[in-house]
């Protein structure tokens, strides 16, 4: 079976219209010059419009000064008309990461990488704002009644904002999830024994369909250029008739769809934590 985004998504997109709040804002800082970026922002601005939410760039550059792209950061910040905020990584700047992920406030942290917001998750099985990838591979599980509850889950990649929380994601559904690396010993035999195989090490046929057992679920996160300028995953089906044997996300049409649904959710989420702390005071 193959598992597309776009019906889970526009159902994400669908309840979100029908809430009531103002019109939104997402504050991105850019990479200048990075073509995936640029294509990247663009499909941000029309996700945005389907909810009536505005974008506002601050693009950064090699020759942006560090203290510029702070001062821009605490601008944000501190600006009750942003609801949210996305730094594109990696930035053609050296940025320290501790301080970017401390100086962005959490309550604005739509990509869910503040030590304040990761610390939360990863501590209780309270899930407020998770990163929107992780958020999509379970959703998209779930969209299709996919079990989880005692499944061996294998997770490719242990990055902060796709790997890692996912492992916690698939732990609060008690599954049996195992993480790898590149320096994972005998990843075939992990990838045969596993019911849920999630892919995010950008590595293109990393995973061919024919080391899945039958039955088995493969969630392709990777994004890859092909020598024709098309995209791919990591995930390889080898044939047609593999189709029918396992279930598997495509790419595009599958996880990333749905990702940009979450984005658009998690927005919404910081702007309700925003506004009840404001009703607070």
């Amino acid at each position: 079976m193959l598992l597309k985004g776009k019906e889970l998504a526009d159902k994400i997109v669908k309840k979100l219209q029908n809430e009531n709040f103002p019109p939104l804002t997402l504050a991105v800082f850019h990479p200048v010059g990075d073509g995936a970026a640029e294509s990247y922002l663009k499909m941000k601005e029309r996700w945005l419009k389907k909810i009536n939410a505005a974008i506002r760039v601050y693009p950064v550059s090699q020759s942006t000064p560090l203290v510029k792209f702070y001062e821009q950061l605490e601008e944000v910040n501190n600006d009750p008309s942003v609801h949210g905020i996305m730094v594109e990584l990696p930035l053609p700047i050296e940025v320290n990461y501790w301080n970017l992920h401390t100086k962005i406030k959490p309550k604005k942290d739509v990509d869910g990488i503040t030590f304040h917001n990761q610390g939360e998750f990863f501590a209780t099985i309270t899930e407020k704002i998770v990163p929107c990838t992780s958020v999509a591979s379970i959703r998209l599980l779930e969209h299709y009644d996919i079990p989880m509850v005692g499944k061996h889950a294998f997770v490719i990649g242990r990055s902060n904002i796709v790997g890692l929380p996912l492992f916690k994601l698939f732990l609060n559904r008690n599954a049996t999830p195992t993480i790898a690396h590149r320096h994972t010993f005998d990843m075939k035999t992990l990838v045969k024994n596993s019911d849920i195989i999630a892919i995010a090490a950008g590595k293109k046929d990393l995973i061919n369909s024919s080391d899945v057992k039958d039955g088995a679920t493969v969630i392709d996160i990777g994004i890859n250029m092909k020598d024709d300028g098309s995209i791919c995953g990591d995930f390889n089906v080898t044939s047609e008739s593999e189709k029918e044997r396992i279930n598997y996300s495509p790419v595009p049409g599958g996880v990333g769809v749905v990702t940009n649904a979450v984005m658009l959710e998690n927005l919404y989420k910081c702007y309700k934590m925003q506004h009840l702390a404001s009703q607070s005071r």
